[in-house]
């Protein structure tokens, strides 16, 4: 085995759904440092020019078996073959131990090892840090049942017994870092791994994560962490209620009531605009607009609430994270602006990535110290 490379992983919904919708599975920054090359933990890495040049795999038609310790998984489809057969690669139940969750688990070693496939790297040692929500982090600090050898076979979708490239890995240390704080230590948290000088003047701070299938929310007083909460629903709520809104106005344009993925992709990637029969198209924006701002008045009163209980009137800064709140952000400032200083971190679905390897930079450093 070579260096260990530490690795920054997503562990929610959002990956699963990067496998099933095809765009670009895994693109977002996962290799970050090998200790002796890249000691700066890689911060200044570009989000969207991570691809190699050269690939053997065609990552939008993937067909992958994840070996655990020896144990398959399975041999699943992911990308647009997955898409194409109407197969959705996703956790079953929101309310299921994600940890826990065999289908979760097949995306991160799936996506581990397709970053290490593009990157022409294999038997490698790997420490992962994994974002979780909270209520998982409390119950699963070690990550030990993500730890072992892993060996993933990627298969020519035309001829499944032909293995077109093997990676093989060992997970030897996992880190979890809890969703909505990750964030926040990208905030507070300088790329020395020290604290800014705003951070310790007890400076309070919330962070609202919005994600699929949970929104994260956590308060700080300076880097004191005062409160943590979890509520159960998210952006498949409003996904799910835009699909039925749609089947229920345009029967007779539509095969089938589209599934949540169909409408996560036509309002990330098509301006709203769905595809119907015979070439047809639907503009669904004020009923994306309706829902959404129906939902985001909704968490407005879960906000005031929360910071009600947690400081006794205002905060100094509210932060939205999760590729939520890219959709959200707007009707959300709409409510909360007047009353709240609201921002949003600029890189997209990538803030808990992002703000774990902050979190990792802040550990190390105190370690050290």
């Amino acid at each position: 085995m070579k260096n260990k490379i530490r690795l920054y992983v997503d562990g929610g919904n959002r990956l699963t759904k990067v496998m099933e919708e095809g765009k670009k599975p895994f693109s977002f920054p996962t290799i970050i440092s090998e200790p002796g090359i890249e000691l700066d933990y890689g911060t200044s890495f570009d989000l969207f020019n991570l691809q190699s040049e050269s690939q053997e795999i065609d990552f939008d038609h993937m067909l992958v078996e994840i070996i655990k310790d020896g144990e398959s998984l399975g041999k699943k489809l992911v990308g647009k073959a997955a898409e194409n057969k109407g197969i959705l690669i996703r956790d079953r139940n929101r309310y299921e131990k994600k940890y826990n969750d065999d289908v979760i688990k097949f995306c991160i070693f799936s996506g581990i090892a397709s970053n290490f496939a593009k990157y022409e790297k294999n038997q490698q040692s790997v420490d992962i840090t994994i974002n979780q929500p909270l209520v998982e982090y409390v119950s699963n600090k070690n990550g030990e049942l993500l730890k072992g050898n892993v060996k993933v076979l990627y298969y020519n979708t035309n001829n499944t017994s032909e293995v077109i490239k093997e990676i093989v890995f060992d997970i030897e240390s996992v880190t979890i870092c809890p969703e909505g704080i990750a964030t926040f230590f990208h905030y507070s948290v300088n790329e020395s791994g020290t604290i800014k000088d705003e951070y310790l003047n007890n400076k309070k701070t919330i962070v609202f994560d919005i994600g699929s299938g949970q929104i994260n929310v956590a308060a700080f007083n300076g880097l004191k962490s005062v409160g943590v909460n979890t509520f159960e629903k998210g952006m498949l709520d409003c996904y799910e209620k835009v699909s039925m809104m749609l089947y229920n106005n345009f029967r007779e344009k539509l095969d089938r009531k589209p599934y949540t993925y169909d409408v996560d992709n036509m309002i990330r990637y098509n301006n709203k605009i769905l595809k119907a029969k015979k070439g047809e198209t639907i503009d669904t924006t004020a009923i994306v607009d309706d829902v959404f701002d129906g939902f985001a008045y909704e968490l407005s009163k879960d906000f005031r609430e929360f910071v009600k209980t947690k400081f006794i009137g205002n905060c100094d800064q509210a932060i939205f994270s999760g590729g939520g709140s890219e959709l959200l952000f707007n009707y959300l400032n709409n409510y909360l602006g007047n009353d709240f200083y609201c921002v949003k971190p600029d890189t997209a679905e990538y803030h808990n990535i992002i703000g774990s390897m902050y979190y990792r930079i802040y550990r190390d450093t105190a370690n050290n110290l």
